[in-house]
């Protein structure tokens, strides 16, 4: 035990005791910490783990370390987003939709969050990670429903689930869109950029949408984008998703890219379209079958009459050597 001495009134008083016996000051008083700035601190090394964690691809403890974040900010941009983002990241194929809801959903919060920045320069910076990392977070689950489709085409339902997936992750752009225009409705480039991903998204996932929709979207996207960037050339509905052949079979099988399809769609190429008359006939049904289709393509009876003849045909066709996989068509 040593002794010192009392700040206020003098007196020698012992370096252990609490207060000084004469005058009441405080000796060896715990020193008061501000409790947000206690908060800060902590979330600041949360941060750190977690952003580890992110550029190492540990999903499981990213996710962790955002959720603790959370707990203690609530308004902080970065753990509103990747807490989503990462639990997306490890979501199953049949959670696919759920999942791509999640993060859309997501997006108003996370860009108010990033609106109450007042640096403009790190609004900006957020803003881009968090476009970047939503357009990564579209192609994993886009990839994950394409691959689960490419794997089981042939089971029922296959291409109809693998299109509602695409069409939810379609959803987390629609989001974005519509939450970036109401909270920055000044910041037109970062808008046309994002933009130009969406246009991008669309032309890669063509065969997974209603072609009406994409023109539809194509255009107005390519004319919003042109107002930042005049010489963008907006992409082109691809005429082979234009359905533009097997309208019967793509009506009976419900799909123009299933394996029935591609084996038919070879058949035509390599086999009909060598011959005057094989030509000939594929023109003829162009003119006609379409109208069928489309006046009696939904019904069963149209299905049932139409669906034991090509799967007979298609049959004999692979067990001839005529391949089912993936094609793309040939000009002729």
């Amino acid at each position: 035990m040593a002794l010192i001495t009392c700040p206020e009134c003098g007196r020698q008083v012992s370096d252990r005791a609490a207060s000084c016996p004469d005058c009441g000051c405080p000796i060896n008083a715990a020193p008061i910490v501000n409790p947000q700035v206690a908060i800060e601190k902590e979330v600041e090394k949360l941060l750190i783990l977690a952003r580890r964690a992110r550029e190492g691809s540990d999903s499981k403890n990213a996710k962790k370390y955002y959720d603790q974040i959370l707990d203690k900010d609530p308004g902080n941009w970065e753990a509103i987003f990747y807490s989503v983002y990462f639990e997306a990241s490890e979501c199953k194929i049949r959670d696919i939709g759920s999942a791509a809801n999640s993060v859309a959903n997501c997006m108003f919060s996370t860009y108010s969050a990033i609106s109450d920045l007042t640096d403009a320069q790190e609004q900006d910076q957020a803003i881009e990670t968090v476009n970047s990392s939503a357009t990564l977070i579209g192609a994993m689950l886009v990839n994950g429903a394409v691959n689960h489709y490419n794997q089981f085409s042939t089971t029922n339902n296959a291409f109809s689930e693998c299109v509602n997936r695409v069409v939810c992750v379609n959803g987390i752009y629609t989001e974005i869109e519509s939450c970036f225009k109401k909270v920055f409705p000044n910041k037109k480039k970062m808008l046309a950029d994002f933009q130009k991903r969406w246009a991008s998204f669309l032309s890669n996932n063509q065969r997974w949408f209603n072609n009406t929709y994409l023109s539809n979207m194509y255009t107005r996207l390519g004319s919003e984008i042109r107002t930042i960037y005049t010489d963008y050339q907006a992409p082109v509905v691809s005429q082979t998703t234009a359905a533009g052949g097997c309208y019967v079979a793509t009506a009976v099988y419900g799909s123009y890219d299933c394996p029935q399809v591609w084996t038919l769609r070879r058949f035509r190429d390599f086999t009909l379209a060598k011959t005057w008359f094989g030509r000939a006939f594929i023109r003829t049904y162009y003119a006609i079958s379409p109208t069928l289709v489309k006046w009696f393509g939904k019904t069963a009876w149209f299905k049932g009459m139409w669906k034991p003849t090509l799967d007979k045909m298609v049959a004999k066709l692979q067990k001839d050597g005529v391949e089912a996989t993936p094609y793309n068509d040939r000009n002729w």
